[in-house]
């Protein structure tokens, strides 16, 4: 233990007879352990932490995949005639979208209104902070008039009062008594500013009504069920609800129950992307300490007289093995604190900065990420500190008395070459990530997204009411704001484009019914006003779109977009051919044809899509789309203040341009792209220092020998090239060794590439370019001192 403590006084020493280099070294630890922090808490947070639910491993989403929606919604029908008789399950849940518009002090605020079910909270096994949840006697319709607040909707419109509970407020128009409050930390699978008891009408029970799917269903498994005896249940349940009922789910349209743990269904999205950054800052430590590592084979040698004399007097060469091992440790822990403490503003950087995260609430630097960052910096320590160490004592440090140097010998230069190499290949494969990431990008924001999106800015409002009331609001909305100065096309639909929202329908083509024991055609539609197509620059490619005078009343007419046309009538004009809905008696004449919008995401592939007139089926929620000449701002504040007027109840929402609109679909790539850039440049840095590191040091280690070749008539360019000869077989093996690690890695994050390949030629080429200049600049300045040797000076100085 003394001895232990001897060789901590000398790293403290150590910080303080050489505080540049320790400052270097403390320096470069903490940029790449605090990074690998700040990452690593999103990972805990989003992928490692679970949910805050009793039992969470036992909680499962649920899912009615099809050929089309592998993750589609689940009917009220099916929900309770199927799901909830799961014998595997200990209990069932589900919730549905919903909105109103609170009333009370000021403005009318719109509010997300989630529909529950009475056994959400039961089953996830929590409680509201104040009050109750809902009983099932309230799920029966006209009982349902309660609500339970969000604690946001707490804090934002009650003042976190405890007294709420028991006050009525008004929603839409229609009054809800306050039974409860959501605790702050409570994480719902998703969230709502408020919710209310999901109905269950008797009449959308039935048989018929199994294809009105609106629902996201969760539940918990039961005691000793795992998750592969509940998929075995749902295979069974999936093959005797399609002998059951083949018009529901016919045979071709690959229908099936499907579960998923709840953890994966939360952060599905962003799981891939988190991993792939995640390797990428521990790549970055990983150079971190290859650098570090030559470093102290450099102190080494500026120690070796201390080591010999220390070996001379005695100590073994455990004993100084022992010793530098400390120095390294104690310099990494230094490093390591500086780190967390960066990880801490680090974190709150990627948060601010960053697009929306799941579970972004549970990313914080919190015990297990002090806990990390602690295994980091001594892992750090041993990697860094270990080899430099055992090389160094292992030499023959008695000819170091004798004048000597222990490290000019092969086995120290063996090993900076080695950890440059690692660090050339590393770079790599950081840098030919951040280059097919960028390629891709490059690809996407490149896709026509089927709209023209300057000059328009959008807004979401929903009136209640019945058809005609919301037909008046909004036919008198839409015609003031055509009125606004600067304004050229106003309209609006149900489901703005790039939403992701999937709306889809069956129906029938005339003169083409639908043989027994198969189901109609599914497609996607929407609900547009006149003036939505001119309004989102949507190129009409045939026809005529919606106008005013497709009222109600009139012949109901329908527009479709070249996908759809292709695909039912390719070979024949699609306009004035007829369909009907399903469950709708009406036939709709195709009168337009316009182009295909990316409804989905840039990403995703086009679907056939129907649009129909908003006076003929109506709609009580929709995204209203001002194109004007005017700034975005005054026309947003110019909207709203239209819709106060004219009906006072109505609430605007999700207000903004359609370009913030088109940004927000690519931000989780972009910050992702944008991180990635950052650490690839700070790889190339860590290389090219690297390289010029060993380089330098060879250079000096070399002098005698490349004096006595100019002394013997060796030219400047001869010495130039032997510096070169020793960057090239550094950095090739690196090259070569990288390029296989790249073509490797990029198979594990390929689903994030969009037309782009794994392998793709030109980013792989790019990378190599970007690298090999950057070792180019790290060995002229080496070379160039190689090449002005004095001779008499070198030698006189030996």
């Amino acid at each position: 233990m003394e001895s232990l403590r001897q060789d901590v006084r000398g790293a403290l020493r150590l910080v303080v007879r050489s505080p540049v280099f320790a400052g270097v070294v403390v320096l470069i630890l903490a940029i790449a352990i605090g990074a690998t922090c700040s990452v690593f808490s999103v990972v805990r947070g989003l992928l490692l932490k679970p949910l805050p639910y009793r039992e969470p491993e036992k909680l499962v989403r649920f899912h009615g995949s099809w050929n089309q929606f592998a993750t589609g919604t689940i009917s009220l029908a099916e929900y309770r005639q199927d799901y909830e008789h799961l014998s595997t399950m200990s209990g069932m849940a589900a919730w549905g979208y919903g909105s109103g518009s609170l009333a009370g002090a000021g403005a009318p605020e719109h509010i997300g209104l989630g529909r529950a079910t009475s056994s959400l909270l039961p089953v996830l096994g929590v409680r509201p902070v104040l009050g109750r949840w809902f009983s099932r006697e309230e799920e029966e319709p006209g009982h349902g008039r309660v609500i339970v607040l969000g604690p946001a909707l707490w804090r934002r419109r009650f003042g976190a009062d405890p007294g709420v509970l028991g006050r009525t407020v008004a929603i839409s128009g229609q009054p809800f008594q306050i039974v409860g409050v959501l605790a702050e930390e409570l994480e719902l699978p998703e969230s709502f500013d408020a919710w209310r008891p999901l109905p269950f009408p008797p009449d959308q029970l039935t048989d018929q009504n199994r294809g009105g799917r609106f629902l996201r269903v969760i539940g918990r498994l039961g005691r000793g069920v795992t998750l592969d005896d509940l998929r075995a249940e749902l295979a069974v349940s999936s093959a005797r609800l399609r002998a059951a009922f083949p018009a529901t789910y016919p045979a071709d349209a690959g229908f099936a129950m499907t579960a998923v743990p709840l953890l994966a269904e939360m952060v599905g999205g962003v799981r891939l992307t988190v991993w792939m950054l995640f390797g990428a800052v521990v790549l970055i430590l990983l150079m971190a300490c290859a650098n570090v590592g030559n470093l102290m084979l450099a102190r080494g040698t500026a120690r070796e007289r201390e080591l010999a004399v220390r070996a001379a007097l005695g100590a073994g060469r455990a004993q100084l093995v022992r010793k530098m091992l400390v120095e390294s440790l104690f310099l990494a822990i230094l490093g390591g604190a500086l780190g967390v403490a960066m990880a801490i503003w680090g974190v709150d950087l990627l948060l601010a900065a960053g697009p929306h995260l799941p579970r972004a609430r549970q990313v914080r630097v919190d015990g297990a990420v002090l806990a990390f960052g602690l295994g980091a910096s001594l892992a750090s320590g041993v990697l860094f500190g270990l080899l430099p160490a055992l090389t160094t004592t292992q030499a023959k440090l008695q000819e170091v008395l004798r004048g000597g140097s222990a490290s000019a010998g092969p086995r120290p230069r063996r090993l900076r070459r080695a950890l440059v190499a690692a660090d050339v290949a590393l770079a790599l494969v950081l840098v030919s990530g951040a280059a097919l990431l960028l390629r891709s990008f490059g690809r996407l924001v490149q896709v026509d997204p089927g709209f023209d999106p300057t000059g328009s800015v959008t807004l979401m409002v929903g009136v209640p009411g019945d058809d005609q009331h919301v037909r008046a609001v909004f036919r008198a909305t839409l015609q003031r704001l055509r009125e606004l100065p600067g304004a050229t096309a106003v309209g609006g639909v149900d489901y703005q484009a790039l939403s992701g929202v999937a709306n889809d329908t069956r129906f029938e083509i005339e003169g083409r019914p639908v043989p027994t024991g198969t189901q109609p055609p599914d497609e996607e539609i929407r609900i547009v006003t006149p003036g939505w197509f001119e309004a989102m620059g949507i190129r009409l490619r045939r026809g005529r779109v919606p106008q005013e005078t497709d009222a109600a009343d009139k012949l109901p007419v329908a527009v479709i977009n070249r996908s759809f046309a292709r695909k039912y009538w390719p070979a024949d004009d699609a306009v004035e051919r007829r369909l009907r809905l399903t469950g709708d008696p009406r036939w709709w004449t195709v009168v337009g044809v316009v182009g295909d919008v990316r409804e989905f995401g840039l990403d995703a592939d086009v679907r056939p899509t129907m649009y129909f007139p908003f006076d003929q089926l109506p709609n009580g929620t929709l995204t209203l789309v001002v194109r004007s000449k005017a700034p975005a701002q005054e026309v947003l504040r110019a909207a709203q203040q239209v819709l106060l007027a004219i009906d006072p109840v109505a609430a605007a929402y999700q207000t903004q341009t359609v370009s913030e609109m088109l940004a927000a679909t690519l931000a989780q790539r972009g910050f992702a792209l944008t991180l990635l850039k950052g650490f690839a440049a700070l790889a190339l840095l860590l290389a090219g220092l690297g390289l010029y590191g060993v380089l330098a040091y060879s250079v000096t280690q070399r002098t005698r020998e490349i004096g006595v070749r100019m002394a013997l008539g060796a030219r400047p360019g001869q010495a130039l090239a032997l510096v070169a000869r020793e960057s090239a077989a550094v950095v090739g093996v690196g090259l070569f060794l990288g390029l296989a690690g790249a073509l490797a890695t990029a198979r594990l994050f390929a689903s994030l590439l969009f037309e782009v390949a794994p392998a793709d030629p030109l980013a792989l080429l790019a990378a190599l370019l970007v690298l090999g200049a950057v070792a180019l600049l790290a060995t002229l300045v080496p070379a160039r001192r190689a090449a002005l040797v004095d001779p008499a000076i070198a030698l006189r100085a030996e």
